[in-house]
């Protein structure tokens, strides 16, 4: 008979240490900073910036089948190109016979010719004046030719277990049962890690589903009675009303591997947590690829990349040889006995269903145990030994840490150049959005002193050849850089340009025209390079553009306002996720509206020896937070709150949002650890300047009472902005990013003192700011960026020739009183395409070019202009651009008239061409135009009286051609829109008179039938005298329409916006124009026009429009909130959480809501289903001021494919739901296809009749 043995998980004294955390790996904070200098922000390295500062190019590679001379030209394409470098990234050849051993004998990576091939792009980088980088190994995970047998020590490790169910009294004799949950591969030897006997909670256990509960202290190890044939005999304690588990746990390969890559045929994946993994790389690169010449050119150049690729490395539960061990010196007890939580936990640990599990709790927190393991070996014996190895070689690392379990923030301060990427991060602009996630990764180089925050960027889902600079896509690289600029990068590395291979017939994409791309023609973006779009040629501006970015955000240092306290072993981005605060705090919050910018700290970094408080400031030599947030923060360690206490005590400011921690997040003797924790915060509390409020929407408000105010504070509160702070010395350099798709105008008030500065970025130009307000230690500008645009500020007392100071103020020049000239419409243009298709040959590469029209084209009464989709024949022209991409020349003659005389500033309004643009006006090249705002491209000193010529050249994609060209197989890919669009507009804006101008913010605007929106005018006067104005507003019967003040008056050669308040009293359907009329008393009059889309649903915003404004708990990366509000039943939010068990409880609900911007009246809610994924159980709530709420309503059991909620009519400005329960089975998350608010039921779905409450 088998005894229990006494409860393992209360620990020793020896073990406090390890209890608490601080047998945690050790920090980084000693480490030195290791890679390139950062260059000095001059006039000249701003003008043109340094190769250091500019992006690289993933180049992607046929393994060592290249010609040298090829490799030459395209290093001499990416510096045309205005790149800074190229990573160098293997795969395999296409085509019969190119991954044969033979082959690969001569051309796979690891070769001798490999080596040859490494030696030759250093020489040719270098001497081009470009960096080079290298993946770890071909594709990804890491693989090298030697580890090609299954059971190598250095490959990937695995758990596995099986089980059978015994009653009590009962015994068993015989071999270990191999049910097992994944198979081990062939031929994998299996290593037995333990055989336990436990007693199920229920009796019935071995018919229930997971998870089933097995009573903790009854776990009995049995493996030292298992012999050496791997049998057992064990009796079963108690009577046949109880039910015994006997669970039999394995370590095994994974069996992961990649083929057709190197001369030793199939190679499995290392180890990413032994340091065998980590030398296996090393030592084949010390043996094989570093030869004397490579080694002698890396010294020369400084520093090289070694880059890996986020860690895709299947779909197994993760273990390592040395794991027990590790597990008891590090959590300060024996896994052993508690292994039972983690069958079928799952590859990324985080399920809280699984096969077998302890109550109370005991679970979750040996779950937390197990990532936390594995993000410490991952970090001590990889990330450590590459980084060490790596210096003494003059590479730097740089590397994507995440995939697996591990806490990223603090992962990514043992890199030398943490990375993050636009297609795990998600690019969608939602309420969370990718912003965060970067930050993440941002906060462990900002931590560790690394200058270089990297950005794999920009691989959209396939939209090869298909990508756009600006704004006229979804596919916008330039959207998906500057929401990476937000959160803390300072390096793009394009995705990617692929070699130029000429494989033989046959070989897919390398045989035929256009060439070789990452996955194929239906793939991910992009395939940069000379045989790549038309645009391609435009990229110059636009990777100057992003070089002056990257070299501001690199200057001095990062300063933050906040630091959040987070907990984590991934993020949402990437699939993992887990203890702690599930949520990063959105874009969108109350924090990020106010101003406030912060990071994510880690409990790692608490333990750091510069965790120090200091003239106001945590980590002071880093991103000096002036305060601490914890945000509904369950669990902590005890030695971080006892930091923390220090840390207040000290006189940080701490606000804790919602739930104080009082749990610790393991499982070592965790009732006495909870204790001590709740003994910790308690005192915390009591402490000065320690604030506790309902909720983060509460925390603004407590910081500005602790005096903590935002470095840059933004005149509206609408969230449009987030801004980047960099300080340099007495230089405070901010990069604002609108993150929504409408412009914004507004002041803000920007810490620092002397004279604010714009740096543009196109055009290489700084240009003081004269029309600001100076404060006390600060200054106020008035600022306009597009939406999902970027502008850089600097804030210096410095007088040099940089920054020369502040010039006079404008003098007032004589003003005449002749009429301001009217706006333009440009409506009649003669278009020429050069269009770009395979030559003769047909071969990748051979492009050959066709002169199409001239052909005469006109705008509709609208203003808008053809796209080239619909000039053909079959629409009354004489050529046909329907499959067509190239180069269009757009000419338009002008007449000006005698008005004109003394205008020497004006604006032509392009609207959002596809793809990008460049201008010519009377013989004059304008300088490289901004491609994320052509709504004000400045062409006044060029305008004259009379006539005028106009010429736009339109470079498209290549994607139309690849369509229909032969043997690319993209045929079923919808065909994109090209050309000018239009309306093009040409108006005056300065001049010998006064001149005054407004621009609608939100050329569009949704206004439902009863609902409220907002039209945002911004008003300028060019004029030196500042002007009193009149401001009116005009719409559609039915439709009320106020300006906020009737009567403004607008500063000289200045801005201010008028909101217009909008009612809908009974247009649903249809749209409508909406006009706003300035007048100054001086005379100068200007008008702008809103087209007003109506509806039924006061919720529809497809256009991200500031109202209805979508608030949501969380979402997804990549199904943010306002996928339920486009109008599309297609797309869908999707709320936080990946894993069994995570998603929405009656105790912790999923909200979804709406804020109408002023109260309306409804009586019903749709919500869209998602088949299994919908709501299932909610509480329809209701609130006037976005703080308390009352429930109208409560469904229960709703369709899965969605219903109606119906509820007497109430007038409020916010409605959400409180989602309970989905109908995932799982409870993973809760997704909804579309969300309605209605005066009452919609016919069209489902109607359920709520429950008042």
């Amino acid at each position: 008979m088998i005894r229990s043995k006494t409860r393992l998980l209360a620990a020793p004294a020896a073990a406090l240490m390890a209890l608490s955390g601080l047998a945690a790996v050790d920090a980084a904070a000693d480490a030195p900073s290791y890679g390139p200098a950062v260059p000095v922000l001059t006039r000249g390295t701003f003008a043109d910036p340094p190769a250091s500062v500019r992006p690289k190019y993933r180049w992607w590679q046929p393994l060592a089948y290249t010609d040298d001379k090829e490799l030459g030209r395209e290093l001499d394409q990416i510096k045309k190109a205005g790149g800074g470098g190229a990573e160098v990234a293997p795969f395999s050849v296409e085509g019969a016979g190119n991954n044969t051993p033979e082959f690969l004998k001569t051309y796979g990576w690891g070769t001798p010719l490999w080596a040859e091939k490494t030696r030759t792009m250093l020489a040719q980088a270098k001497s081009k004046g470009l960096g080079l980088d290298f993946t770890i190994g071909p594709r990804w995970p890491a693989i090298v030719p030697n580890v090609a047998d299954v059971n190598h020590p250095s490959a990937q490790q695995q758990i596995v277990f099986s089980h059978e169910f015994h009653k009590g009294g009962t015994s068993r004799s015989g071999a270990l049962p191999t049910n097992f949950d994944t198979a081990p591969p062939a031929g994998a030897k299996r290593t037995l890690i333990a055989a336990l006997v436990a007693k199920c909670e229920d009796a019935g256990c071995a018919s229930a589903g997971a998870p089933r509960l097995l009573d903790r202290a009854s776990v009995t190890d049995v493996t030292s009675k298992v012999d050496a044939q791997g049998a057992l005999t064990v009796d079963f304690p108690g009577d046949d009303k109880s039910t015994y588990a006997l669970i039999a746990f394995y370590q095994t390969p994974s069996g992961q591997s990649l083929s057709g890559y190197t001369a030793t045929g199939t190679n499995y994946a290392l180890d990413p947590f032994s340091k065998a993994g980590a030398k296996a790389t090393t030592d084949f690169y010390d043996e094989h690829i570093l030869t004397p010449d490579v080694r002698k050119l890396l010294a020369q150049m400084g520093e090289s990349d070694l880059f890996e690729d986020s860690l895709e490395v299947g779909k197994t539960q993760k273990w390592t040889s040395e794991m027990v061990a590790q597990w008891t010196k590090l959590r300060g007890y024996s896994p052993v006995e508690v292994l039972p939580a983690l069958a079928g936990a799952g590859d990324q640990g985080i399920t809280e269903r699984p096969f077998f599990d302890f109550g109370g709790g005991v679970g979750t927190r040996v779950r937390t145990d197990y990532r936390q393991t594995l993000s410490d070996l991952y970090i001590r014996n990889r990330l450590d030994v590459l980084r060490e190895w790596g210096h003494r070689h003059h590479i730097s690392t740089r590397i994507q840490p995440y995939g697996i379990p591990v806490d990223v923030s603090e992962a990514a301060s043992h890199i030398d150049v943490p990375e993050g990427e636009s297609l795990a991060f998600g690019q969608s602009v939602g309420a969370y959005s990718n912003v965060q996630d970067y930050r993440v990764v941002a906060t462990g180089a900002h931590m560790s002193g690394q200058p270089v925050v990297s950005d794999e960027c920009c691989a959209f889902s396939g939209s090869v050849w298909g990508s756009t600079a600006g704004a006229g896509t979804d596919a916008s690289n330039l959207q998906a850089v500057y929401r990476g600029f937000a959160g803390g990068v300072n390096q793009v590395v394009w995705h990617g340009l692929p070699y130029l291979s000429r494989g033989p017939e046959g070989a897919g994409p390398q045989s035929a025209w256009p060439g070789m791309t990452y996955g194929g023609n239906t793939s991910y973006s992009e395939a940069w390079g000379d045989k790549g779009g038309p645009n391609w040629a435009d990229y110059r501006a636009v990777n100057d553009n992003l070089a002056r970015m990257q070299l501001v955000l690199r200057q001095g240092k990062p300063r933050f306002d906040l630091a959040v306290y987070w907990q984590d072993f991934g993020m949402n981005g990437t699939g993992t996720t887990g203890s702690g605060a599930n949520k990063l705090i959105q874009s969108s919050s109350a924090l990020a509206s106010a101003g406030y910018t912060y990071e994510y700290l880690s409990p790692a970094h608490l333990r750091r020896k510069d965790a120090t408080y200091s003239h106001g400031a945590l980590f002071g030599d880093g991103s000096a937070y002036r305060a601490v947030l914890l945000n509904d923060q369950k669990t902590m360690p005890v030695d971080a709150a006892e930091k923390l206490l220090r840390l207040a005590r000290q006189g940080l400011p701490v606000v804790i949002a919602g739930d104080v921690p009082s749990t610790v997040p393991g499982a070592a003797d965790p009732a006495r650890e909870d204790a001590r924790l709740k003994s910790v915060v308690s005192e915390l509390l009591r402490q000065r300047g320690v604030v506790r409020v309902a909720s983060e929407a509460d925390a603004p408000k407590a910081l500005r009472n602790l005096q903590v105010t935002p470095a840059a504070t933004p005149q509206d509160g609408s969230g449009a902005l987030l801004d980047v702070r960099r300080q340099d010395g007495s230089t405070n350099y901010y990069y604002l990013y609108n993150q929504t798709n409408t412009a914004t105008a507004q002041k803000v008030t920007l810490t620092g003192d002397g004279v604010p500065y714009r740096l543009d970025t196109w055009t290489g130009e700084i240009t003081p700011i004269t029309d600001y307000e100076a404060g006390h230690g600060t200054v106020t500008v008035p600022v306009r960026v597009a939406g999902n645009d970027a502008t850089v500020i600097a804030v210096t007392p410095r007088r040099d020739a940089t920054f020369p100071g502040r010039p006079g103020r404008p003098g007032n020049r004589p003003e005449h009183g002749k009429d301001v000239p009217q706006p333009v419409r440009l409506g009649e243009w003669s278009l020429s395409v050069d269009s770009w298709g395979p030559g003769a040959s047909g071969l990748p590469g051979d492009t050959a070019h066709k002169a199409l029209g001239p052909v005469t084209v006109k705008a509709g009464a609208d203003g808008a202009l053809p796209a080239w989709s619909a000039i053909t024949p079959a629409n009354g022209h004489p050529v046909d651009l329907k499959d067509v991409s190239g180069v269009g020349t757009y000419t338009a003659h002008v007449t000006l008239d005698d008005d004109w005389k003394g205008i020497d500033a004006a604006e032509l309004d392009l609207g959002t061409p596809v793809d990008t643009v460049r201008v010519n006006v009377n013989g004059h090249d304008l300088p490289a135009l901004n491609q994320a705002d052509l709504r004000h491209v400045q062409v006044g000193r060029h305008l004259r009286p009379g006539n005028n010529t106009i010429t736009v050249r339109v470079a498209s994609t290549l994607l139309n051609a690849v369509r229909v060209a032969p043997g690319t197989g993209a045929s079923s890919r919808a065909p994109m829109d090209y050309g000018l669009f239009g309306p093009v507009t040409l108006t005056a804006a300065g001049g010998d008179r006064p001149v005054l101008t407004a621009e609608a913010l939100e050329p569009e605007l949704p206004l439902a039938d009863g609902g409220y929106n907002r039209a945002n005018v911004l008003v300028t006067n060019a004029s030196g005298r500042a002007a009193d104005v009149t401001v009116t507003a005009s719409s559609a019967e039915g439709i009320t329409a106020k300006p906020e003040h009737g009567r403004v008056k607008v500063p000289a050669r200045g801005s201010v916006t008028v909101p217009v308040e909008l009612r809908d009293k009974g247009v649903a359907s249809g749209t409508s124009a909406l006009k706003v009329t300035v007048r100054s008393d001086a005379g100068p009059s200007a008008a702008t026009a809103v087209t007003l889309r109506h509806s039924g649903d006061l919720a529809l915003n497809p256009g991200g429009a500031p109202f209805p404004r979508v608030v949501a708990t969380a979402s997804q990366d990549r199904y943010p909130a306002k996928l339920a509000v486009d109008g599309s039943p297609d797309t869908f939010w999707v709320s936080w959480g990946r894993a069994a068990g995570q998603g929405p409880t009656p105790a912790e609900p999923a909200y979804f809501g709406i804020d109408f911007g002023a109260p309306v009246r409804f009586g019903s809610v749709v919500v869209g289903g998602r088949s299994n994924y919908g709501a299932r159980d909610y509480a329809v709530q209701v609130s006037s001021d976005g703080r308390t709420w009352r429930t109208v309503a409560t469904a229960t059991d709703t369709p899965k494919e969605g219903g109606t909620t119906t509820f007497p009519e109430v007038t409020a400005r916010h409605v959400r739901i409180a989602v309970s329960r989905s109908w995932d089975g799982i409870g993973a998350n809760v997704q909804m296809s579309g969300f309605s608010v209605r005066p009452t039921a919609s016919p069209s779905v489902p109607t359920t009749a709520g429950s008042p409450r």
